[in-house]
């Protein structure tokens, strides 16, 4: 699971808990995830970009995380408590929209029914 380099010092102090991506990320879906799953967290250092094949660099953080909830809904239902253990600068729906149209390039409205995918993780080490 890849984090950007403004989240490396959240991350480190094992703060970022909650995660949201855009769309269904619930495993066999592109970039799935499974409840229970144990993944790598990584810190970018220098962003890619999908539709140009160009992957991601990432600098030498390399922490287990394990999957500990996943939940898929429209984002206009997500609640102030859905919030609890995001980043600062995702605190609530109009700034996860934002942030999510900044990062992926794309409005949730591209996405079927505007979902998003709620990731609480729980760091191993």
């Amino acid at each position: 699971m890849a984090f950007r380099k403004q989240y490396e010092n959240l991350v480190l102090k094992r703060e970022l808990t909650t995660i949201f991506r855009p769309g269904n990320r619930v495993f066999p879906n592109w970039r799935g995830y499974k409840q229970g799953e144990v993944v790598t967290l990584r810190v970018i250092e220098k962003v890619g970009d999908d539709t140009k094949q160009i992957p991601p660099t990432f600098n030498n953080i390399k922490l287990k995380i394990k999957i500990s909830d996943i939940q898929v809904q429209n984002i206009e239902k997500l609640t102030e408590n859905d919030f609890v253990g995001s980043s600062e600068d995702v605190q609530d729906v109009l700034s996860l929209k934002k942030h999510l149209g900044h990062i992926y390039s794309k409005p949730i409205s591209y996405y079927n029914e505007q979902l998003v995918t709620k990731i609480k993780i729980t760091y191993l080490e």
